[in-house]
């Protein structure tokens, strides 16, 4: 556990380290285009991860990925530092993206041996949801620390000591889950049967991922507003805050209340309280919102887990796991571009952006939660 903790950190850092670094070198649109790029490098590598693990173990992928992430990691700094070309900025950013190990994910994974009842199994994801939120916390905290108390590079410098060390740790760990005996390599199902069946959980976790991304996105342009863009990872990290109390307590929620109710009352939440954020005039009234955004994030961000644990197919455990961290950053990279875009014609509209992806995160979590009704 302590290993998976600060193991699952770089996903926290790096985008928004790389939106503090190459804004620092760039410019904020170019920062959110070099996220989304590595988002969308991320979303496709994840799952591809995943289905690695399934076949193999996990053991191979957090050896071989780890070291690679880190060089990688490096690399990127280095492409910045010496002003190379800004393609040079985004080819780093798509090999960092598809060398990251969801580690997050992976230790889901981990826990179904443990978690043998349902209630098990909420727990234990409610847990994984609380560190992930608490690395939310801790990792733009840590970003913004780093950037503004050394050096715009710090952030990803860290990201990569942590890939080398603690992801190849989690490797060598003898928490890693082994394939049955006489298992092949064929029982694993299929990247398309297995989203077919975990789709609402995927989707849903899409729209969060927008959100995320519109919300990064313009929390660091709100930050530049302020004064500096090295703000944006501490008022950013408020959100998580509030993730992480309520996910906590999601283990208290009623299993009568199933996991599309929560994801609606979610989305619905995030859709009518965003549209405030413009309104704030400074980093502690910007902060203050996103920590209560944050608390309607914990319950959904549990139920999209839990429910895609509960209609993953047999064998195909990693992959879905995986395939809601691929849909979230894939989902990032589709709300810090459209947020970044829309920033160059006022702040307002990337929140908007991120109240839209409430909204219709609500409408799948609807619909999940008829489609699923009584089972």
């Amino acid at each position: 556990m302590p290993l998976g903790f600060v193991g699952r950190l770089p996903t926290s850092m790096i985008i928004i380290g790389v939106l503090t670094l190459v804004t620092h070198y760039h410019g904020i649109a170019e920062a959110s285009i070099s996220s989304a790029v590595l988002a969308i490098a991320t979303g496709i590598g994840q799952p591809l991860i995943g289905q690695w693990t399934d076949r193999s173990g996990q053991r191979l992928p957090f050896l071989l990925l780890g070291p690679a992430n880190a060089v990688l990691l490096t690399g990127l700094v280095i492409v910045n530092a010496a002003d190379a070309p800004f393609w040079a900025v985004l080819v780093m950013c798509a090999l960092v993206g598809v060398t990251t190990v969801p580690v997050g994910a992976l230790m889901r994974v981990r826990w179904y041996s443990v978690a043998r009842t349902p209630k098990a199994l909420t727990t234990a994801m409610s847990y994984e949801t609380v560190a992930d939120e608490m690395n939310f916390v801790l990792g733009p905290a840590i970003v913004g620390i780093l950037a503004s108390a050394i050096a715009p590079e710090a952030p990803l410098i860290v990201s990569a000591v942590i890939a080398a060390t603690c992801v190849t740790a989690l490797g060598l760990h003898r928490s890693v889950p082994t394939l049955a005996q006489g298992e092949s390599r064929k029982k694993a199902p299929t990247l398309a049967r297995t989203f077919i069946l975990v789709w609402a959980a995927v989707i849903s976790m899409m729209f969060l991922g927008s959100y995320f991304g519109s919300m990064q996105t313009s929390t660091t342009a709100a930050a530049v507003s302020f004064g500096s863009a090295s703000y944006a990872g501490l008022i950013y990290s408020a959100m998580g805050v509030g993730a992480a109390i309520t996910a906590l307590g999601a283990v208290a929620i009623p299993e009568r209340i199933s996991q599309g109710t929560r994801i609606f009352v979610s989305g619905v939440a995030l859709a009518l309280l965003i549209p405030l954020a413009p309104f704030a005039q400074t980093p502690w009234q910007l902060a203050g919102l996103l920590f209560v955004f944050g608390l309607a994030i914990g319950p959904a961000s549990v139920a999209m887990f839990t429910l895609a644990s509960r209609l993953a197919p047999k064998g195909g455990d990693g992959v879905a796991m995986t395939l809601l961290g691929a849909t979230n950053v894939g989902g990032v990279a589709i709300g810090a571009a459209s947020a970044g875009q829309l920033l160059k014609l006022d702040l307002a509209y990337g929140f908007w952006v991120a109240s839209a992806s409430g909204a219709v995160m609500g409408l799948i979590g609807l619909m999940a939660a008829l489609r699923y009704r009584g089972r």
